[in-house]
């Protein structure tokens, strides 16, 4: 009799052990994400993440590699293409540049990843981070109209489409448009699909209407056409017909605004209506150029690439500088990458996320990316034909619009890497936890 009450209080302290263990591992793992797309305040994000680093270890050491499902194909395709990159970057011709960039960037992803699938059992329980991932873009987006408040507009009278406004932002808009291809999309899923409290859901549309007015001012074309046409898909993948009826007179309106402006901002936007955009050097904003020389130096390593990390690249072409070795590509690729960076060291970049990838960890990286893709979409496909929760299913048809925001975004750019991987590997665990809890539902 007299044991009963010692054997409660020992369930109730390990219960409140573990509830603190979780609630830190939460805490800085909120910390961590609420912190991505600012420009700044990088000390938050370390100290948060090496805590984040600590308590996986001990969670590992209590309860075995278990919790991290190493049977299941996502995992192991994600720990293949760590592995990978760390054994080409370990066996390439800048080692120690390389496996800094793996320590700063997908060492990181890995992390994230590997400590929300240990962490959340459910779509109920991962709520609360999709509010961070929300709340932590409305910072940036309201930080960013003060920062361009602030600013001298007689100064963006004057700007012309290739300086932009963004030329002249150093804090919260600096990168606001790349990380507003993934933060927008991720926004407006959440909208369509999870039910929240109304404030909540005021400050995510709010979010995602100026975001896109500060995409327009930030003056990137890709970024603007790929929010918008994600945002339709979104809509339309949710069944939201009322909503993609506005959506299409707005979008018409904004249309035949930039088209008929005066401002000589809007000339940049007036060209996504011509062809030529999408089938020229000149309209590609000389991407073509750039792309084979990128190409060029791929071939010398095509199978292994150079090492994890792209800011190497200039070093590699610095090599070849010559007029003999220009004269094979149109004048932009040289105007690119010596007149304008002078190939200095991180200034220039493949501007394409395949050819990126393969120059960083070879066709055989790319491979491996791509099934760890494959692997994501599976499970998507399996959540959307059998899932029960009503949310998280919607959740998950709608998230298709961030597959397609990414793939878009990185024809003419190079994003998985920094706050853009971070948020997709984020992204990709979400998918794990519905996946899992859908599985658990049917066994």
């Amino acid at each position: 009799m007299r044991l009963m009450p010692v054997v409660k209080r020992t369930d109730r302290m390990n219960f409140i052990a573990k509830l603190n263990m979780s609630g830190v591992t939460r805490f800085l793992l909120y910390v961590l994400i609420f912190f991505q797309p600012f420009n700044h305040f990088n000390s938050f994000r370390e100290i948060s993440f090496y805590g984040l680093l600590v308590f996986l270890v001990i969670r590992l050491i209590k309860d075995g590699t278990k919790v991290i499902h190493l049977n299941d194909r996502t995992v192991i395709a994600i720990f293949l293409l760590a592995g990978w990159s760390l054994l080409v970057s370990v066996s390439g011709p800048f080692p120690w540049e390389s496996l800094n960039a793996v320590r700063k960037n997908l060492f990181k992803e890995v992390i994230i990843f590997l400590v929300i699938i240990m962490e959340f059992k459910s779509f109920r329980d991962i709520k609360p981070l999709f509010w961070v991932v929300v709340a932590s873009f409305t910072a940036v987006t309201i930080a960013s109209i003060i920062e361009n408040i602030a600013k001298d507009w007689e100064l963006f009278s004057t700007l012309t489409p290739a300086v932009s406004w963004r030329a002249t932002s150093t804090y919260f808009f600096a990168n606001y448009a790349d990380n507003g291809t993934f933060y927008l999309p991720f926004i407006a899923a959440w909208l369509v699909s999870v039910k929240e409290m109304s404030w909540k859901k005021w400050i995510g549309a709010g979010t995602l209407m100026v975001g896109c007015v500060l995409i327009y001012i930030y003056n990137a074309r890709t970024h603007l056409l790929t929010v918008f046409f994600v945002v339709f898909i979104i809509m339309l993948l949710a069944k939201k017909y009322k909503l993609v009826a506005v959506f299409v007179i707005t979008a018409v309106l904004s249309i035949s605004i930039v088209a008929t402006s005066k401002y000589e901002g809007s000339s940049r936007y007036k060209t996504l209506l011509s062809t030529d955009t999408y089938t020229t050097d000149k309209g590609l904003t000389n991407r073509l150029g750039l792309w084979l020389v990128v190409v060029e130096i791929i071939k010398e390593r095509p199978l292994i690439g150079y090492g994890y990390g792209w800011k190497k690249l200039a070093s590699i072409i610095q090599e070849k500088d010559s007029d003999e070795f220009w004269g094979e590509y149109p004048p932009s690729a040289r105007n690119y990458y010596v007149d304008d960076a002078q190939l200095m060291y991180g200034r220039v970049n493949p501007h394409n996320l395949p050819l990126q990838i393969i120059f960083e960890i070879g066709l055989i990286g790319f491979s491996i990316f791509l099934w760890l893709w494959g692997t994501v979409f599976w499970k998507i496909f399996k959540c959307a034909r059998t899932g029960n929760d009503p949310q998280a299913r919607k959740f998950i048809i709608s998230s298709i619009g961030v597959i397609i925001a990414f793939v878009m975004v990185n024809i003419t750019n190079s994003l998985w890497q920094e706050c853009y991987g971070n948020m997709i590997f984020l992204f990709m665990a979400i998918v794990f936890v519905i996946h899992r809890e859908t599985k658990a539902d049917f066994l």
